[in-house]
């Protein structure tokens, strides 16, 4: 090891660091599963701080995120503004990179190229990260999705580039990390990253607090400046702070400075991430606005004149490994209160009050007699979107005005007017039947399936269904189906073999199960909480048709042209059927839609169709007329892409949403 070298010194940064980019790989990667698929953006304290943002804006939270990423953003701005950038210099994976990369730049002998803090370069780019932070936060206001997701470097690599990311920003984030960071020290950290911005400005927070302190004044006299402006008075004063003053002054934490031990032999300005001159200060604090009490200066003194320290005490070498106990304190600390409580994905309502034309408010509903009822186990409630899709159904229900989600653990909190609705209605209301389908019954060996109604209670999320017949899938009984009912309790049928016996205790069990466990990629399983109870077993037992069962689970699609039905009218028509017991899976009845449009686009197709033929099995079904034929139409449903036509002026050609191995059979069409 190299007599400069500052991993035994300043062990804990790197333990940190590594620790947590090892920690990534693994989660990421698949090697480590946990109950549920790895979350890039879990523990992302800049999502957070967008949460944070929307919420107070709107009063709602983007996308999927959770109290958690905010608890974890509030974490780091007071680790901000009580110490320094821990975050930046402890955790951060891109961070990590850029260190690992100018290792390596180093260690292969290549000069860097050098920005040097101050110059007109310097303070030009600078600008760059403020501009971005603006950016970043506006879209995921006004969108309520994290738009730093298009172009995180991050995330795109964490997700394979696969996520919700713009290819050509993410191309261009992870190229000025890999290819420019490795010429030029920490370029994403100083000039790019919006965090980073974020972070420089909050370390002048006397001024950010002056700031927002007369936003509320101006508020409360009735101002009404848009939040937007407030959000570019925040950039552009810590861009003025950065480049003009650059010295935070209300740090608790400093690199402190033995001016009479110091050699100025330059090492520690040579070893800072951020270039800052460490050797030719001459005071006895360095309060450079890039700090983030990395201790790659104090690792390296060989005079030992450099340590933390506390405001203006000197520094002491039993605390220059504070920074890294911090880090790991604030992030528990974030963890642990994200986990214990919880803010609303939405909290809205509807039709309490209504503005006339000439712009008066008059009560409609009084709020004192509204009440509230509580929703637990809805699955589909997950995100932002799934929330107002949620909500939407609530507006339709006469006597609801208002409600609140919280997609962490999937439940809604409604208010209703109890003069005109009731929580037994509401359930009703919002309740949608389901059907699953566990296996199919072979018409051609048995004619009949019998009926056995339980009643069931916490199944009212439209996920709950497939939960329960996974787990009847899973006993290994011959169990063909389930379809829900409203009633209190719920009213499941299940349909199995005649021959098939199960009894009270055996039902209990499978729908009181805690656990669902699913097959997961890799060979793995991963495990879904339930928590359904078992309310009892009626006594009547009823028999089926097969035939009529089939057609009753099964969920056709139509689409016909109903121009080319009367151009067509009075010439042969012919239909072209593929037969395959897949085509129950409701994958392929979600992806009927795209072939129908794919197939449209081409003289003499007629309709596109998906049912249970005559021998009760599934087909997918093409009537066509001349100039198209069987050839034709086989090779237009076997193309690698399909051409899609979204809108007039959006016509894309996107890759296969069906493959048809083995060709069908045409015959006449019969009426």
């Amino acid at each position: 090891m190299k007599r400069n070298s500052t991993i035994r010194k300043n062990w804990p940064r790197y333990a940190l660091q590594w620790g947590v980019l090892a920690a990534l790989v693994l989660f990421l990667t698949g090697l480590i599963h946990g109950d549920e698929p790895a979350d890039p953006e879990a523990y992302c304290p800049v999502g957070g701080l967008q949460a944070l943002a929307t919420w107070l804006v709107n009063g709602t939270l983007p996308c999927s995120m959770t109290t958690l990423q905010i608890a974890m953003g509030i974490a780091l701005a007071a680790a901000v503004i009580l110490f320094s950038k821990l975050f930046c210099g402890y955790i951060c994976p891109v961070g990590t990179v850029e260190d690992l990369l100018s290792k390596a730049r180093r260690k292969a002998g290549i000069r860097a190229v050098t920005i040097r803090n101050g110059s007109v370069t310097d303070k030009a780019l600078r600008i760059v990260k403020y501009l971005l932070l603006f950016w970043v936060f506006y879209m995921t206001v006004t969108s309520s999705e994290l738009f730093c997701k298009n172009f995180d470097p991050y995330y795109a690599v964490a997700t394979g580039f696969k996520g919700e990311i713009t290819a050509w920003m993410s191309i261009i984030s992870v190229s000025a990390v890999i290819l420019i960071g490795f010429f030029i020290d920490s370029f994403w950290c100083r000039y790019i990253c919006p965090l980073g911005a974020a972070s420089n400005t909050l370390k002048f927070w006397i001024w950010i607090a002056a700031l927002f302190a007369l936003y509320a004044v101006l508020e409360a006299i009735g101002a009404g400046i848009p939040w937007f402006i407030l959000l570019g008075a925040f950039c552009l004063l810590g861009y003025l702070l950065e480049i003009f003053n650059g010295k935070p002054q209300l740090q608790l934490l400093y690199i402190v400075k033995d001016r009479h031990r110091c050699t100025e032999c330059g090492l520690c300005t040579a070893k800072c991430p951020y270039h800052i001159d460490v050797a030719a200060s001459k005071e006895q604090r360095i309060s450079a606005v890039d700090c983030t009490l990395c201790g790659e200066c104090t690792g390296c003194c060989p005079a030992g004149a450099l340590g933390t320290g506390i405001r203006k005490t000197g520094g002491h070498r039993s605390m220059k490994y504070l920074p890294a106990i911090l880090t790991v304190i604030l992030l528990a600390l974030g963890i642990r209160a994200g986990s214990r409580f919880e803010l609303p994905t939405i909290d809205m309502s509807w039709g309490i009050e209504q503005t006339s034309e000439d712009g008066t408010v008059t009560q409609t509903v009084d709020p004192a007699s509204l009440m509230t009822m509580e929703l637990t186990g809805l699955k589909s409630v997950k995100c932002y979107g799934s929330s107002m899709t949620f909500k939407a159904r609530l507006e339709k229900i006469r006597g609801v005005h208002g409600v609140k989600t919280f997609v962490n653990n999937h439940r809604a909190i409604i208010t209703y007017d109890p003069a005109r609705t009731s929580p037994e209605k509401i359930r009703e209301m919002i309740f949608v039947p389901a059907k699953f389908r566990v296996k199919s019954p072979d018409p051609a060996v048995a004619d009949s399936v019998k009926i056995i109604t339980i009643r069931t209670e916490g199944m009212y999320d439209r996920m709950d269904l497939n939960y329960l017949g996974l787990q009847m899938r899973n006993s290994g009984k011959k169990i063909y189906g389930l379809r829900s009912e409203f009633a209190c309790p719920l009213i499941i049928r299940v349909y199995m073999d005649p021959a098939e016996q199960a009894d009270k205790g055996w039902f209990r069990e499978i729908v009181e199960k805690d656990v669902l466990e699913m097959p997961a990629k890799g060979g793995t399983v991963r495990e879904i909480p339930l928590d359904y109870r078992f309310e009892g077993l009626e006594d009547e037992v009823s028999f089926m048709p097969v035939g009529d069962y089939l057609r009753m689970m099964f969920t056709p699609f139509r689409a016909e042209f109903k121009s080319r039905v009367d151009e067509y009218a009075g010439e042969a028509q012919y239909v072209y059927e593929i037969v395959d017991r897949n085509y129950e899976k409701p994958i392929i009845r979600m992806n009927m839609p795209y072939l129908s449009n794919h197939l449209s686009r081409h003289e003499g197709i007629i309709g596109i169709y998906l049912d249970l033929n005559d021998r009760l099995e599934p087909a997918i079904s093409i009537r066509y007329a001349a100039p198209m034929t069987e050839e034709r139409l086989w090779e237009l449903m076997t193309m690698d892409t399909w051409t899609i036509t979204y809108s007039k002026d959006d016509v894309r050609e996107v890759p296969a949403k069906l493959g048809f191995g083995t060709p069908g059979t045409a015959r006449p069409w019969m009426k």
